[in-house]
Formats: C-alpha cells, sequence, structure tokens
C-alpha cells in the first residue's frame, strides 16, 4: 500500500547495515559512530530473531528463583530462559563479515562465542573472558567495549593489539572490578577498525552479559568438585556459560588437564541447538590480547 511504512524488523540486514553506515559516517567521534552502527543493525536483527527464538521463555522473577534449562541443551550447558532486554538483540558473524580488504581470503567472519540467544550469565565474583573467533585480517588493532543496559554509559574500555593469525582470541575482562549489578544485563561489543581513521567502518560482534551471584549451595558443589571439568560442568548446567566455556577452554590449552572428554564437551557445546557454531569447533586458540593491553576504566 503506498505510503505504509516497513517496520526496522522486516528490513533486510544488509540493508540495514547499508542504512548504518551511511547514517553514521558524518558523526563527530569515533566510538558515536560505532555504537550507532550497532543500535540500527541490533534493532533489525530482534524481529528476526524472535522469530526463530520462540522457545526462550520469562527470566524467572528474581534472582533467587532456579534456573532451568531450554530445549537443546547439552551436557555441559543447560541455558538459563531469559531473553534479552527490549533495547535489542545481539549481532554475531560480523556486520559485513569481514574487513573490506580480507575478502577474498577464505576464512570464517569475525564471530563471538556465545549462546545464539546472545545472553550469557557469568559469575559475579570472578573476572570473565569473553571468546572471539578472528579471521585473517590485515587491520592491527580491536576494541572491546563494556555498556550498561541503555547504552548510555561506558564502563569498561580495552584496546588490543590483534595477531597475525585467524583463530579463537581470549580477552579477559575484571569485571568484579567495575561494581556491577547482580541480575542486571550489560552490553558488550568487540570491533576490528578496519580503518582507524573511519570508525563507521568497524567490523564488530555484540552480546549481553548477566552478573549472578552464585548460591551458597552451588558454591560448595564447586568446591566439592574434584576436577575442572567436573567444575565446568557444574557452571553449565546452572546457566553459567562464561565460566562453563573459559574452564573447557583452559581444560583443551593445558599440557596437564588435557582430556578427550573436555574436547567432547567443547565440540558438543558449540554443535548444540542452543549455540550452533558448529564452524568453529576445530578453530585453533591463538595468543592474543595478555600482553601491552590499554585498559580504560570508567572513563570520563
Amino acid at each position: 500500500m503506498a505510503g505504509q511504512k516497513t517496520p526496522l524488523s522486516l528490513i533486510p540486514v544488509g540493508f540495514a547495515v547499508l542504512m548504518a553506515i551511511a547514517i553514521v559516517s558524518r558523526l563527530s567521534t569515533p566510538l558515536q559512530a560505532s555504537a550507532t552502527a550497532f543500535k540500527i543493525a541490533q534493532e533489525t536483527r530482534r524481529g528476526e530473531w524472535l522469530a526463530q527464538e520462540k522457545d526462550i521463555l520469562d527470566p524467572p522473577p528474581d534472582d533467587s528463583a532456579p534456573l532451568q534449562g531450554s530445549a537443546g541443551g547439552t551436557r555441559f550447558y543447560q541455558p538459563p530462559l531469559i531473553e534479552p532486554p527490549s533495547q535489542g538483540i545481539p549481532i554475531n558473524n560480523g556486520i559485513r563479515g569481514k574487513c573490506p580488504v580480507d575478502r577474498q581470503i577464505p576464512s570464517e567472519p569475525l564471530t563471538a562465542l556465545m549462546p545464539s540467544s546472545g545472553v550469557g550469565l557469568t559469575a559475579a565474583e570472578n573476572s570473565t573472558t569473553f571468546f572471539i573467533y578472528l579471521p585473517s585480517t590485515s587491520a592491527l588493532t580491536g576494541e572491546f567495549v563494556l555498556q550498561d543496559e541503555t547504552g548510555t554509559e561506558q564502563l569498561y574500555q580495552m584496546m588490543v593489539e590483534l595477531p597475525n593469525t585467524p583463530g579463537i582470541i581470549r580477552l579477559p575482562v575484571p569485571l568484579q572490578e567495575l561494581s556491577l549489578n547482580s541480575g542486571e544485563y550489560y552490553r558488550w561489543y568487540f570491533s576490528i577498525l578496519c580503518d582507524p581513521s573511519d570508525r563507521a567502518a568497524d567490523l564488530f560482534v555484540s552480546g549481553w552479559i548477566q552478573p549472578r551471584d552464585v548460591s551458597p549451595s552451588l558454591m560448595a558443589d564447586l568446591e566439592n568438585a574434584a576436577t575442572p571439568l567436573e567444575r565446568a560442568e557444574i557452571y553449565g548446567k546452572n546457566g553459567f556459560w562464561y565460566p562453563n566455556l573459559e574452564l573447557l577452554a583452559d581444560i583443551q590449552q593445558s599440557s596437564t588437564n588435557f582430556s578427550t572428554e573436555a574436547k567432547n564437551g567443547w565440540d558438543e557445546l558449540l554443535n548444540s541447538k542452543v549455540v550452533n557454531l558448529n564452524s568453529l569447533v576445530n578453530q585453533p586458540f591463538v595468543e592474543c590480547c595478555e600482553m601491552d593491553n590499554q585498559f580504560l576504566l570508567n572513563p570520563e
């Protein structure tokens, strides 16, 4: 019908990305440009996500309610029944896939290791490690940013020097030092600076993280676990994505604790319906982001 507007959620993602780039190209600051492109692309994906994830139910009424897994879980992860905040859903597989100059290089696109819902729980008391698959790229710098739920306050920023080898990188973030509130959502995104002079050209992925206090009973179970693999399983069964993933990764990279069972658990987790990252199962871990980091906590 003439004059009828198309809902943003029904606009094709590729077209929405072009809209985002055009809109942000004249913004005054790099962070503002990157954040605005993120918001536009994120809202475009929301309707698509809701249509695909009909089995995601309402969150528990409070943090004391037990976490119950939804369909598609595995031995090492039972996803909690929570839905991303109404501001929109995360963006995975990298807007535009790769930096323009890297598109002829065969590799998987920039991808965050997170559930398909985009929401991961972490233990509020601990540091948290984010895992990102980094494609082959000529870009030299990446940026990790953590914001509040509304995206109006930037809580943490980290600039990293990117490795020249594709693979899964680890981004350790000291969340326990940021005084985050248990049960609240926080938005994060990781960007590759394809062109440092034009931040609207950034390649990025994004997600939500929710810190939760570890209950006394869960803490007792973790303390009584005999091995790191048992601790990973306990975290996963209770819906804690980030500590579970980190323990499984640590075991695989350990020369003393490595076990075939942990590798099988990693494979099963990434292949599961609630994660759907089967293309990353055999990607290697690469050294990154532990040295020469530049941190900016609670920037003004």
